[in-house]
């Protein structure tokens, strides 16, 4: 039986992060049961991108300092790293406005970027693999407490995906990209990277139209973590309102095997009262989701959620055509991108990483007159 340990944690102070961070760990053997002296660790923070820490988009740089100062203590090495959204740059800018810079000046760790890939090959496809993620001794996951437009959450299982550096997410959108498809790439790529711990940081985290800056904050107030990410996931699901079978990854890494994903067999452990939160505002589930994507066609067409824009909004950056894995999206010089919806796989990439929120899911003329939610 799997554990998750889960504990109150009203603040990002960090006095009381750090507290908080020993009572998580308490439970699963403490930090010094995953580290031994001399060994490179790799945290795996979520850094989408580059946005204010007020919008919850990010791991907290506070979190981030208290796990690596344990990592530390322990005897090993602390390395930060993840790929954000967009092309790989050598000092991309959320490592400055996500903390990141800061905890590694006051902390001694290496920021390290996913610039060089291993190559690896799992059930029949190739994944390219970040090369500091391989080569580390241990991988401790720090996921962000979030909704999500697409897989509609994020947490341990979602956010190994910055393990596949830059555009090349842009290509297992492309080959996966219905959510069953894309929930099988997601299990692949846990089943490659194996963390040994996962510490999700939901002090404050998103619910609506997340993972990006559309989404909205809101506070849960607690730390949780286990060995077990998708059992993590499971219960961290649970407690959001979501049905065991709706958010399909977490489902299906449990039937290959890859973790505990029925929350009645996992054994929580701390303070339970730190998981009541409520109702939470959860994007709906479109039926169409679900399809393969060969009914396609017409009526695929029809029920698909598409994105629409906010020209008022747009700042003209074009970050949407960047990230985009369609290459739908056709930007204009500083105006609003044009945007081809017969190319668009419904991957929501430009909605994530617009720093405006412009970008915003519409339903499709069928789906709107069957009354499907988004």
């Amino acid at each position: 039986m799997p554990i998750v340990s889960v504990v109150k944690c009203e603040a990002y102070d960090l006095d009381a992060v750090r507290q908080a961070v020993t009572a998580v760990l308490a439970p699963l053997g403490g930090m010094e049961r995953f580290v031994q002296p001399g060994m490179q660790v790799l945290l795996k923070p979520n850094l989408l991108s580059a946005t204010d820490l007020e919008r919850a988009v990010t791991t907290h740089p506070t979190v981030v300092e208290a796990v690596v100062e344990q990592v530390q203590a322990a005897g090993g090495t602390a390395l930060i790293g993840d790929s954000p959204a967009g092309p790989v740059v050598e000092q991309p800018p959320v490592w400055r406005v996500g903390g990141m810079a800061g905890v590694a000046e006051r902390t001694g760790a290496a920021l390290v970027a996913f610039d060089g890939v291993a190559w690896k090959r799992l059930n029949g496809h190739d994944y390219y693999i970040a090369r500091p993620v391989l080569e580390a001794d241990l991988v401790i996951n720090l996921p962000k407490l979030k909704t999500h437009i697409f897989a509609l959450y994020t947490g341990a299982v979602k956010n190994l995906f910055g393990v596949i550096p830059g555009t090349r997410k842009r290509e297992l959108h492309c080959r996966a990209p219905s959510l069953p498809e894309f929930s099988e790439v997601l299990g692949d790529v846990l089943a490659l990277v194996q963390p040994g711990l996962t510490l999700m940081d939901g002090v404050t985290g998103q619910e609506g139209h997340g993972p990006g800056p559309g989404g909205t904050p809101r506070r849960y107030d607690c730390l949780a973590a286990s060995t077990d990410g998708v059992a993590l996931d499971a219960v961290i699901t649970r407690a959001m309102g979501f049905r065991p079978s709706e958010v399909l990854h977490v489902t299906q890494a449990g039937a290959r095997g890859l973790g505990v994903s029925d929350p009645d067999v996992i054994r929580v452990e701390g303070d339970r009262r730190a998981l009541e939160w409520g109702a939470v505002d959860r994007p709906r589930f479109p039926f169409n989701f679900r399809l393969p994507t060969w009914i396609g066609g017409w009526m695929g067409r029809a029920v698909q959620l598409r994105p629409q824009l906010d020209e008022a909004e747009c700042a003209g950056c074009g970050r949407c055509a960047e990230v985009c894995p369609a290459e739908a999206i056709h930007p204009l010089d500083g105006k609003p991108p044009q945007f081809d919806l017969d190319a668009c796989i419904g991957c929501f990439c430009c909605a994530e990483i617009c720093p405006r929120a412009a970008i915003r899911p519409r339903r499709g003329l069928l789906a709107r007159l069957l009354g499907v939610d988004v």
